[in-house]
């Protein structure tokens, strides 16, 4: 004991002498901050330690747990010294240390590093309530009433294990003073070994943390957070209580006189029946809330500046910073190297990175959070590499949880209350969605979950936070996570001819929590097809394409993105302006869409278009949000949720169709590339329109159509005769199929520029009305001698070059 009193010495000059920088004392100002009764604990940089005494950090490190109540001996000792009051006398004071430079995986503790200090990183996945702990029990005799102070308790409830009084022989009857004994605050965690540390395929390692005075209350279930402290073995009391173990009977235990004994307890088990488990003691929590971030540094993100975050990386990696910043294309080189393996999908691929990037959490006046985080689900068909970019962005992202909503359920993505082993009390088990707070969380088979499943969910989509009210527990943990969710349609396949809430199992309100709706569609292209055949082939082969297609490493990416996410952007007046009009333009879009939409647009669109806007803004490291940066983002907006419902319409005839396959598969494939469809060559693109388009056009030619019979029915109504065949023959006709491309080419003839383009423009006029007719059953043609539009003179009229044109009578405008 001597050398434990002699380095508790040692600490207490220490504590008295070191000095930073020359300036007062560092620790006797700590100390005095101890004054206020609700800190207990001095925290001691382990650094300094070592710039003061080798022989000191050295000893404090291989045996911490024998030390450790002589060191916050002296930390009582010196407190009292420099706080002289009589309130603190009575107190107990702990130490703790930060800044230890090892840091030590939990699937590398084992019986070897029992007593020494190590440092943990883990993730908090069950917390218990706070309790008083009994530290030192002071008890009385129930025989000779000798009171027994300071008996110290070693993690189960301990008695003196003789009376001091040398006259008495009590071993056994012992009463409990409490209001003499002295109690700390108590807190149990449960962690498991992070992701980033978890080799694949294992198991994850899980570890009981013990947590006393100002160390409580500050680790929740599915924070990540660095421990400091030392393993130590505990009897394992619950053991007693389990089947085939418990106490037994006095009539069936003798006593070495024959009589019967009564309960046996821990002490007469002996040691073959007595089970020890690990455990560990912490005297330091660091929780930690940052994302892309190296695994030494613990800051939050979202409060550090992009100065702070400078100053923590070296000039080469600051200097990769600018060049990628600079990079003209940029959006594509980052996507190209996140996800080398998958061809294609190009927007799909900017959602998801501008996902990582994230938009910026607000809080408004009232105290309400606004999130930042962005939410994307991807649909399609099989073996489109869905699961593929999931499982690369899990791979990629340091705080990803991947899962698979067949095998989850409510419980298992939020959070669920359990029954501990031993206390037999209710605490909170961390879900998917609180292990993933400040990451990503990939959910794979959306779809197959149950609808129950998924309304549990809503909270923390959009509110970001859990609440749970359930055998008396009530909490409100975090969620801070983005979602990135995959569902295949129903029956297996997209059916363009449907809509999107028609082709998807799930609920209206779970669709507009996603700001993101990605279709992936299997279609059958001869080009497409080879690129992505050679480019799987190529995998299998190992060939070094692959790998040359990245741009940047995947740390380089990791780290621009840690560092973009510092920048907080503020919407200029301009790109408000312009987010209002294109909100305007989706809700009259919307209103006036023929067909239903993909999901009705509502404000959770405009505050998506507020998160990609600002994403965008981040990706490019700009402290403003200006007009291009919203434009970027309404048009992979618009592209998502909009035209991923309807495809293009092609205006080209079965022959036309037949002919084009017939060259594509005359020429040679090998040499060909994928093309995207900005690239086409404009022959292809004149007969081919978005569905945005085609409805535009296709309302004015049936808007001039209507209106042209409203004329002639006025003209009807004012003639003497109606009855005559002539008039009624009038009323039937009043536009011919001529008239009305005629009347369109003269709307647009500011834009023709050349009689090539006339030419085209009047065949697309010409195949739009044929589709409006036979397709979309809108517009009916009728021959100069019909009155009525019966099926067998629409029949007999398909050959008339020019037939009158009326509107369908079922048809709303």
């Amino acid at each position: 004991m001597d050398g434990a009193q002699t380095q508790a010495k040692s600490v207490s000059d220490f504590s008295t002498t070191f000095s930073r920088e020359n300036d007062k004392p560092k620790y006797i100002i700590a100390a005095r901050a101890l004054k206020n009764l609700e800190r207990s604990t001095l925290d001691v940089s382990f650094n300094d330690i070592l710039l003061h005494d080798n022989k000191l950090s050295s000893t404090i490190q291989d045996e911490y747990y024998r030390v450790y109540p002589f060191l916050c001996n002296a930390v009582k000792n010196f407190v009292n010294d420099q706080v002289p009051d009589t309130i603190n006398s009575g107190r107990n004071f702990y130490v703790s240390f930060s800044d230890l430079p090892n840091l030590t995986h939990v699937r590398e503790l084992n019986s070897q590093q029992i007593g020494r200090l190590v440092k943990i990183r883990a993730q908090v996945v069950r917390s218990h309530p706070v309790h008083p702990e009994l530290v030192l029990g002071t008890f009385r005799c129930s025989e000779c009433s000798v009171t027994i102070r300071n008996i110290e308790q070693q993690f189960k409830y301990t008695q003196p294990s003789t009376c001091f009084n040398p006259q008495c022989n009590n071993r056994v009857r012992f009463q409990l003073l409490t209001a003499e004994s002295k109690f700390v605050d108590f807190q149990k965690v449960r962690v498991q070994e992070t992701q980033a540390e978890l080799p694949r395929g294992s198991i994850p390692r899980s570890l009981e943390i013990i947590l006393r005075g100002d160390a409580v209350e500050l680790a929740q279930p599915g924070d990540r957070c660095e421990f400091i402290g030392t393993l130590i073995v505990v009897p394992d009391v619950g053991q007693l209580a389990t089947p085939g173990t418990r106490t037994i009977e006095g009539k069936t235990i003798r006593g070495p006189d024959g009589q019967e004994t009564g309960v046996s307890g821990l002490k007469a088990l002996g040691v073959r029946e007595l089970t020890y488990r690990m455990a560990f003691f912490a005297c330091t929590c660091i929780p930690s809330n940052g994302r892309y971030l190296p695994s030494d540094d613990l800051e939050d993100m979202e409060t550090m500046s992009y100065e702070a975050m400078s100053k923590r990386l070296t000039e080469a990696e600051l200097d990769k910073i600018c060049q990628m910043s600079q990079d003209k294309n940029l959006f594509g080189n980052l996507c190209i190297s996140l996800f080398p393996t998958i061809h294609g999908s190009e927007e799909v691929k900017r959602g998801i990175m501008l996902m990582l990037f994230g938009g910026v959490p607000k809080v408004t006046l009232e105290g309400t959070h606004l999130r930042g985080d962005i939410n994307v689900c991807l649909v399609g068909d099989p073996s489109t590499a869905k699961s593929q970019f999931l499982k690369q962005v899990e791979q990629f992202s340091p705080r990803a949880v991947y899962t698979s909503g067949k095998a989850s359920s409510a419980a298992g993505l939020t959070a669920a209350v359990v029954r501990d082993e031993e206390t037999f009390e209710f605490v909170i088990e961390a879900g998917a969605l609180m292990l993933a707070d400040n990451g990503v969380c990939c959910i794979d088979e959306f779809d197959k979950m149950d609808i129950r499943d998924q309304v549990a969910i809503h909270e923390a989509m959009e509110q970001q936070t859990i609440s749970i009210t359930k055998a008396g527990v009530k909490a409100t943990l975090n969620a801070r996570t983005s979602i990135l969710a995959a569902a295949n349609p129903i029956g297996g396949r997209y059916d363009r001819a449907r809509s999107l809430r028609q082709n998807i199992s799930m609920t209206a309100p779970v669709m507009s929590r996603f700001d993101l709706f990605f279709i992936l569609v299997d279609e059958c292209n001869d080009i497409v097809d080879y690129a992505v055949a050679r480019s799987i082939v190529d995998l299998h082969m190992g060939s070094a394409q692959t790998a040359d297609k990245r741009v940047y490493t995947a740390d380089d990416v990791r780290r621009y993105i840690a560092f973009a996410r510092c920048f907080k952007p503020k919407i200029s007046v301009e790109a408000m302006q312009t987010m209002v009009e294109d909100y305007k333009k989706m809700r009259l879009r919307d209103a006036a869409s023929g067909t239903k939409a993909a999901t009705r647009t509502t404000v959770r669109q405009l505050e998506s278009l507020v998160r990609l806007s600002e994403a965008t803004a981040r990706l490019n490291c700009a402290d403003v949000v200006t007009v291009q940066h919203v434009n970027e983002a309404f048009s992979l907006l618009n592209k998502s949720i909009i035209r991923v419902e309807q495809p293009d319409i092609n205006l080209k005839t079965p022959q036309e169709l037949e002919q084009e396959r017939e060259k594509s598969s005359t020429a040679e494939i090998i040499e060909a590339t994928p093309l995207d469809s900005h690239d086409r060559p404009t022959e292809t693109a004149r007969m081919k329109l978005t569905f945005e388009e085609y409805r535009r056009i296709a309302d004015m030619l049936v808007l001039k159509t209507k209106t042209s019979e409203l004329e002639a029915t006025e003209a009807t109504e004012t003639t003497e005769d109606p009855d005559d065949p002539q008039t009624a023959s009038t009323q039937m006709t009043a536009i011919t199929k001529n008239e009305l491309v005629n009347w369109y080419l003269e709307q647009i003839a500011d834009t023709i520029h050349s009689e090539d383009e006339l030419q085209n423009l009047k065949l697309m006029a010409e195949r739009i009305i044929e589709r409006l007719v036979k397709t979309d059953n809108i517009l009916i043609q009728l021959d100069h001698s019909s009155q009525l539009a019966d099926p067998d003179s629409i029949q007999a009229n398909q050959t008339d070059d020019n037939p009158y044109l009326v509107v369908h009578p079922n048809y709303e405008f």
